[in-house]
This record gives C-alpha cells, sequence and structure tokens, in this order.
C-alpha cells in the first residue's frame, strides 16, 4: 500500500519575493501599501505570512481536552416565578449556563435563589450571577446552602474593583467570585490593544491588593472571571483571546506563580452590542455567528450571545431559539469544539497574536507606571486614550471607511414588525449612523412618506450606472427613498423631467469630461421650477467647487466624504430635523 501523498504536494512551492512580485504585477503600478492593512491599533499587518515572515506566537496555553464552551443565556431575576421558568425554558433549548441579572440587592436572597434554581442541576451547569448584590461573602454563604452548588463552575461577576480578594479562600474549587471585565471599555470604544491592557491591569490591581491582604496570588487567580467582547473583526478578537491567555501566565509569574502551578483564566465572552442594528435584525445573525466563532476559535470557556433583534420586532422565545441555534451550529455541524486551538500555527493568526501581545504589554507597562488601572481612570488616562481611539474609529463609520453592513452600506427597508416597534418606541439602542434612518422612519410616520431623491444620469451608461448604485446606498442609508435613474441630456428642458414627480433632492450623477459647463444654467431652471430643491452632485469637487456651490449646487458626495454630516445635512434641508 503506497504511502498517501503531502497535502499540496503537486504544486510548486512559492517564496515571499516570488509572490510579492506577481503581487506588484497585479497591482499595475499602485503602491503595495494599498493592500497592506493599518489596523486601529496603529500596526500594519501584511496580507500573507509564511515561515520566513512571521512572527512566532507566544505559547498559548490550552489545557483541555477539547474546545467546548458553555452556551450562556442571561436571564432577569427581578421576578423569581418567572425566572423560574426563562431559565427551564433555555435549559431545554440547549443552553448549558444561566447568568442570573440583579437589579435589586435584596433579591439575591435565599428564598429567591431556591425558587428559580430549585429545578436546576448545580453540579452541572454553570450559574453567574451579576448586577446588585449585596455582601459578597454572605451571597457565597447563600449559594452554598443550595444543593449541589459546591461543585458548580459559574461565578459571580462583581467587577474586581468592588470585591474583597480575602473571600477567595472561602471560594469553593472552580467556582469564582470576582471578575474583571472590559465590557464597558469596549462600548465606549477601546481598541482590542486598550481592551488587553486594561484586562492585564484589573487582574495586576486584583492581584496586588489579595497578596497585601495576605492571599495567595495563585488562590485569588483561581478565583477569577475575565469577561470580554468580541467585536466583528474576526482575526483580531481571535487573537486577543489567545494573546490574553499566553499574557496571563506572563502576569502571574510576576507574582510568583509557577508556570507548572499557574491556574488557566476562565473567559466569558459576551458579544459586542456597538454594531448592533436595529433596523435590520437579520444581518444581526451573521454579526453574532462572526463574533462567537472568534470567541470559539480564541479559546473562551463561556460564550452569550446577544438577541438579534434589539428592537423587539419577533417574540423572546424566537429570538432566544435562533440565537442558540448559533451555538448549535457551530457545534454540531461545524465541530468547532473538536480541535483545542484551531488557530496555532497559522502564520497570520500567530503575528497577529505576538503583534497584539507585545503593543498590549506596553501599554499595560505605560498604565502601571501611571500608579495601577485605578489611579490611570482617576486621572483620566485611560478615558483619553479611549476617546481618541473612539473618534477614529467614528470617523471611520461616518465616512465609510469602515463599513457596518445594513448600517452605512447596503441598507434595506425593515419589515413592518420593526418600524412598527421603532414608532412605538422600543427601549433600544441604536448605533449613532443608524439613527439617522430612525428619524427618517419616525418622520415618514407622521408625514405620510420619507423624503424622495431622483437620479439624473449622462454620460457612459456603464460608469453612470456605477455612480448611480454608490448613490442609492449612499442616500438609502440615510432613510431617503431613491427613484430609479433617469438618463437625460445636458439641457434646461431634461429639468422638468426630473422634476416631474417633485423630488426633495435631485442627485446629478453626470460623468462626462465637460459635463459642468451645463451646470449653472441648469441649477438656475431647477430652482426657477421648483423652488428649494436639494441639488447634489455624485462627484469629487473638482479644483473650482466653490462656484458651483456659490451658483446653488448644495454639496458633493463621494467615496471620501463624511456621509454621516452629508446625510444629516440633507435630512435639515428636507424637513426631517
Amino acid at each position: 500500500m503506497s504511502q498517501a501523498e503531502p497535502l499540496f504536494s503537486g504544486f510548486p512551492p512559492v517564496n515571499h519575493d516570488t509572490w510579492k512580485s506577481r503581487v506588484l504585477q497585479e497591482l499595475k503600478g499602485a503602491d503595495y501599501s494599498k493592500i497592506v492593512w493599518k489596523t486601529p491599533e496603529g500596526f500594519a499587518l501584511a496580507p500573507w505570512y509564511n515561515r520566513s515572515t512571521s512572527i512566532a506566537s507566544p505559547a498559548v496555553p490550552l489545557n483541555r481536552l477539547n474546545n467546548s464552551w458553555n452556551i450562556c443565556e442571561c436571564i432577569d431575576a427581578s421576578q423569581p416565578a418567572d425566572a423560574a421558568a426563562a431559565i427551564s425554558a433555555a435549559i431545554i433549548g440547549g443552553a448549558t449556563a444561566i447568568e442570573l441579572h440583579f437589579t435589586d440587592p435584596l433579591q439575591a436572597n435565599e428564598d429567591t435563589l431556591r425558587t428559580m434554581l430549585g429545578e436546576v442541576d448545580l453540579a452541572t451547569i454553570p450559574i453567574y450571577l451579576s448586577g446588585a448584590f449585596g455582601d459578597t461573602s454572605a451571597l457565597l454563604d447563600t449559594l452554598m446552602a443550595l444543593d449541589g452548588f459546591s461543585a458548580n463552575t459559574g461565578a459571580i461577576l462583581l467587577d474586581a474593583a468592588e470585591a474583597n480578594p480575602a473571600n477567595a479562600v472561602k471560594c469553593p474549587a472552580g467556582f469564582r467570585i470576582m471578575a474583571v471585565s472590559t465590557e464597558k471599555y469596549h462600548a465606549s470604544g477601546a481598541t482590542i490593544t486598550q481592551e488587553l491592557a486594561i484586562a492585564l491591569a484589573g487582574v495586576s490591581d486584583l492581584l496586588s491588593r489579595a497578596t497585601e491582604a495576605g492571599v495567595d496570588a495563585t488562590a485569588a487567580a483561581s478565583a477569577i472571571e475575565m469577561v470580554f467582547c468580541t467585536g466583528t473583526s474576526h482575526f483580531p478578537e481571535l487573537a486577543k483571546l489567545r494573546g490574553f491567555r499566553a499574557m496571563w501566565t506572563q502576569l502571574l509569574a510576576a507574582y510568583g506563580v509557577a508556570t507548572e502551578a499557574c491556574p488557566a483564566p476562565s473567559i466569558f465572552v459576551r458579544s459586542s452590542q456597538r454594531a448592533l442594528s436595529a433596523l435590520d435584525p437579520y444581518t444581526n445573525i451573521l454579526r453574532l455567528s462572526t463574533e462567537a466563532v472568534s470567541a470559539i476559535l480564541g479559546g473562551a470557556d463561556t460564550i452569550q450571545l446577544a438577541s438579534f433583534d434589539p428592537a423587539g420586532s419577533v417574540s423572546e422565545e424566537f429570538t432566544g431559539r435562533i440565537t442558540r441555534n448559533i451555538h448549535h451550529l457551530l457545534r454540531e455541524e461545524s465541530g468547532l469544539d473538536r480541535v483545542v486551538d484551531p488557530a496555532a500555527g497559522s502564520f497570520y493568526i500567530d503575528t497577529l497574536t505576538a503583534t497584539l501581545c507585545r503593543e498590549a504589554w506596553t501599554l499595560f507597562q505605560e498604565i502601571e507606571a501611571a500608579g495601577g488601572l485605578k489611579q490611570a481612570e482617576t486621572e483620566g488616562m485611560i478615558a483619553t486614550m479611549i476617546s481618541q481611539a473612539s473618534d477614529a474609529n467614528r470617523k471611520a463609520i461616518n465616512s465609510r471607511k469602515r463599513s457596518l453592513i445594513g448600517i452605512n452600506r447596503y441598507a434595506v427597508a425593515p419589515t413592518a414588525e420593526v418600524a412598527n416597534a421603532i414608532k412605538a418606541g422600543a427601549p433600544v439602542t441604536v448605533p449613532e449612523f443608524e439613527k439617522l434612518r430612525v428619524r427618517a422612519l419616525e418622520h415618514a410616520g407622521k408625514t405620510g412618506s420619507a423624503p424622495r431623491a431622483a437620479l439624473w444620469l449622462h454620460g457612459e451608461p456603464a460608469k453612470c450606472f456605477r455612480v448611480a448604485a454608490f448613490t442609492e446606498d449612499f442616500l438609502r442609508c440615510g432613510g431617503f427613498e431613491v427613484t430609479p435613474g433617469v438618463a437625460l441630456d445636458l439641457e434646461t428642458r431634461s429639468c422638468r423631467s426630473i422634476l416631474q414627480d417633485e423630488p426633495d433632492i435631485v442627485v446629478l450623477c453626470w460623468t462626462g469630461e465637460d459635463d459642468m459647463m451645463s451646470l449653472p444654467a441648469i441649477l438656475d431652471t431647477m430652482q426657477e421650477l421648483q423652488k428649494g430643491t436639494v441639488v447634489i452632485m455624485a462627484s469629487k469637487p473638482p479644483e473650482n467647487a466653490e462656484a458651483y456651490l456659490k451658483a446653488g449646487l448644495d454639496q458633493f458626495i463621494h467615496l471620501g466624504s463624511d456621509a454621516y454630516a452629508s446625510l444629516l445635512s440633507l435630512q435639515h434641508k428636507t424637513g426631517v430635523l
């Protein structure tokens, strides 16, 4: 029996120089930097790495038999009987961990906990507790009184800054009583590097307080639950979790914990809320799936996905089932639980992991030099650096250099159920860019229609249609209706044709070199025929753009323009605001 040939043995090897030479040919004179990604963290990533160009990743310890994860569902604990029913439904539906969220410290008592958890096998279903609760030591005593809880592997998600590290000594093995969370920093716009550095600084602060109180660093580390959020940038989010595991060992070593005695970090991952669309819930299913894959391949122990329908346009039962099914598909059909650290060995991911570790460790040292996380927050260091990152991200979204499908690109009309939920004032967090469409939707509800735009096409058909497609997508993301483009001659008599349906906006999708010569006369004619019509041009501004703006052209829209500012201006001028 012949030995099987190695995979891809039929293809000749390609070295980096050969590959780059071919890429430069394909770029046809364009600079190579065009395909090099400048990450939000500030470092560059090439599109391809191999053995000679990659950076070796630091060791990522994953002492486990498989890559399985807990499917966690968050339950509101304010009504114990309702919570008990919701917990039962979640477990029947496939949840393997439960988070109880309390809004009142008095709710976390033995009676309510028994009501909610009385039918749960606490030895096999990890229980996480979050929100408002009183004395953690007393809560732990209450939990330990529940049958089977001594074997529970969940956590009390109490922020480490508020926790008493001394409670670590009474914590049962496998259960954790304090959390270091980057959730609020992520929500504020922190980059991945900043999240990692803040996580390390949070652990360092806690271990310092623990050792000063006489608690062994190993015991304190074993009582910590790490809480991260994963965004939609797949490879960096994956590398974030791998990088943290690598640096966790390095950090604990600084507190005297030997490598062989180092407890594995327990990582709880929530999906990000930063890019969830309120108007396009079904696109959110794709976002949540991407975020879940990043968390799974990064080695998360517990994953909690948000509802794909933040506006509540469909039933909670349906959204819960679909959200849980994302986990089931990734586990049962994709088999992502079968291979431990499947990302290991990828030159690209190893390089990304190593680079994130280097950048995050440097920033962590800066935070430590400032007196630690608490001091850095008090003095405004953390808020300042996150604000800068958030502003840069906002600019990238507003200019559409960063695409959020269904929000600032490729927006589709919301379903009647979603529209009605929004109009009814559903309590939902809406991304800033999507607020444009929400306002347009509310305006349409009051007036009976949204502002309309008509497209005037002229020039080479193929180029015109590309410009029209860009324009239609641009305006729909602001909640404007766009009628099909009409090809017309550049004559003043054509103005009557483009204005026959009384559009609020006319967009000039002209592509000829000499088209601008006709613009002043056409602008005058349109104002004579329909005063107040907003006329814009889908083109980069020419050198004498100011003259056309003075002649009555409202603005130029193009790939590099600030889409948010342009659409906001158009909403003001068409009565939406």
